[in-house]
């Protein structure tokens, strides 16, 4: 019995050493608890901030949103947002507290962008705010430009799109029995058509190809012998052509000395050609000269007297 009590009593005393340092380990990660350095930031609308809303700087945890309190200004109402972080965290002037989410179901934080800045914030100064994107928010005016958009523009569209087709599905029913119809004869036609053009190819066709064969060949002999003539005419004047070059070189200095033999006489009738000419003209004068005298007088060629006159006395 007395065993029974002792471990009931470790039991019940475990438990609560452990429930103790559960509360104050939620303690130290709530916050609530410890020294920090406090700066403070000013946003429109705080949406999805609240106190103990973790504060990152640039992405690393570095405190929690100790309290938000209203303000009323001139230009509307201001959230003044007091951010606890760590002590003796230097955070540059120029730095920005911007509210963001890293998606839908992300938990919103408060995340400091580091500045570039020299100069560091005293704890109790005061950051510029910048306010995060409400996606929700975003997704709501989207889905209504969207609707605005559906009813200005598409549906009309669709309307109109609509009656086309009903206007041209009512046409194409209203004529496409006299399509098919018209279909229906063309196909008689067509096939008809293609009848007597079968039966023209079976029996021209095969003649036509039979005498373009024929000719082909007859073609191609002829072609032949041609290359057979060619070929030995080809040899032919080949031996002609040795021959030549053969007689020319072995009658070169006969050919050379006749040459020069037609040379000199060319000069000499050159030379003498005036004195020719001018026989050959006096000749001609005396040609002339002797056929006037023989028409006056034929007995010239006898040697006799050219014949008297005789004419009727007055």
């Amino acid at each position: 019995m007395k065993r029974d009590t002792i471990n009931y009593f470790a039991v019940g005393l475990v438990v609560i050493v452990a429930t103790g340092v559960l509360l104050v380990a939620l303690y130290r990660m709530t916050g609530a608890g410890g020294d920090f350095d406090t700066y403070y930031t000013y946003y429109r609308n705080v949406g999805g901030v609240g106190e103990g809303t973790p504060v990152t700087y640039e992405g690393y945890a570095l405190g929690r949103v100790a309290a938000i309190e209203p303000e009323r200004r001139e230009d509307g109402t201001w959230y003044r947002v007091g951010l606890q972080v760590r002590p003796g965290w230097r955070i540059p002037a120029d730095s920005v507290a911007r509210i963001h989410s890293e998606g839908l179901l992300a938990d919103t934080v408060v995340d400091i962008s580091e500045g570039g800045s020299s100069d560091y914030l005293a704890p109790g100064a005061t950051l510029r705010g910048q306010p995060g994107t409400d996606l929700f928010a975003a997704l709501g005016r989207v889905a209504g430009e969207f609707g605005e958009l559906s009813e200005g523009s598409i549906r009309p569209l669709f309307d109109a799109l609509r009656g086309t087709v009903d206007r041209v599905g009512g046409e194409v029913e209203r004529r496409l029995p006299v399509i098919l119809e018209r279909l229906q004869s063309m196909s008689a036609s067509l096939d008809a058509s293609a009848g007597r053009l079968a039966s023209i190819i079976d029996t021209r066709a095969v003649e036509q190809s039979h005498r373009i064969l024929d000719n082909t060949d007859q073609a191609a002999a002829d072609f032949r012998r041609l290359t057979q003539s060619l070929a030995s005419i080809n040899s032919d004047i080949t031996h002609l052509v040795m021959e030549l070059d053969g007689l020319v070189s072995g009658a070169r200095p006969d050919i050379q000395r006749a040459l020069m033999e037609l040379r000199h006489t060319l000069e000499t009738l050159s030379r003498y050609s005036g004195d020719i000419l001018m026989n050959v003209e006096g000749a001609s004068r005396n040609l002339n000269e002797f056929s006037r005298s023989i028409r006056d007088n034929p007995g010239r060629l006898l040697g006799t007297a050219a014949p008297k006159d005789r004419g009727v006395a007055p």
